[in-house]
């Protein structure tokens, strides 16, 4: 019978490491984090498209096209950098003595030769999430959960230099058999971080309603809760995954 951590169990871990460093932790995960602030304080407008009561169609046209490239681009470079800054999180869990510089770990995968694999299959995961979603929603929400341990399950072969034989979708099909009967248990953990995530939102929102002064202000505060919740969240769900993997090592294996 498989003896999987409980959350508790998972949580002290993660703060257990990170009380022993948490300068490390700031660091490695504060680029991720400054996005997520940048993301909240910034939003793209239809107005500009607007002359009059009339709207330049080709005008539109093209800056939907450039917008949505510059969004690709950008999205591409954040999920580089974030899940950088999760596989290392991932390494420290598993060696908490590991000696690393947090910064540049952010920049592990630009230098890797195989990055594109990592966007390519981001890509195909929202694919196959669209298509179950067409059919209702809780089956989008069901395999969003079984596909989430798919960068994980990556990082994992890739390190091992044994992922040549594997395709982009073998990593989806992995992550799906790791999470046969631990989505409940990965939702449930999710959302015991819940109320995190609302503060963080109504710090944001504190901003967006005030003055500039409060919004410089609302920013700052939300960097500082930020820089000590997100290492802890993110670390948490990497340790979610060392568990499953050190259940079902056999899935890793060919």
């Amino acid at each position: 019978m498989k003896n999987y951590r409980s959350r508790y169990e998972l949580k002290r871990t993660v703060k257990n490491l990170l009380h022993r460093d948490r300068k490390k932790a700031s660091l490695l995960f504060m680029l991720p984090m400054f996005v997520i602030i940048f993301m909240q304080f910034t939003g793209n407008s239809t107005t500009d498209f607007m002359a009059g009561n009339t709207i330049d169609q080709s005008y539109l046209a093209k800056n939907i096209a450039v917008t949505g490239l510059a969004s690709f681009i950008f999205g591409a470079i954040f999920l580089l950098i974030t899940q950088s800054a999760n596989f290392k999180g991932l390494d420290w869990i598993r060696d908490p003595e590991e000696d690393f510089d947090p910064l540049p770990s952010n920049f592990t995968y630009f230098r890797n030769p195989d990055w594109w694999r990592l966007i390519v299959v981001y890509i195909l995961m929202n694919i196959f999430i669209f298509l179950w979603s067409l059919l209702l929603f809780i089956p989008g929400i069901i395999k969003a959960l079984s596909y989430s341990q798919t960068y994980f399950v990556y990082k994992d072969l890739n390190d091992r230099g044994s992922d040549d034989g594997y395709s982009l979708t073998d990593y989806i099909t992995i992550s799906r058999r790791l999470m046969d009967g631990n989505k409940w248990r990965y939702f449930v953990l999710q959302l015991s971080f819940i109320g995190w995530w609302m503060l963080a939102g109504i710090i944001a929102s504190f901003g967006s309603l005030a003055s500039s002064m409060s919004t410089f202000v609302s920013t700052l505060l939300l960097a500082l809760y930020m820089l000590w919740f997100y290492p802890y969240y993110s670390m948490t769900m990497a340790n979610f995954y060392n568990d499953l993997v050190e259940q079902n090592p056999d899935l890793l294996n060919r």
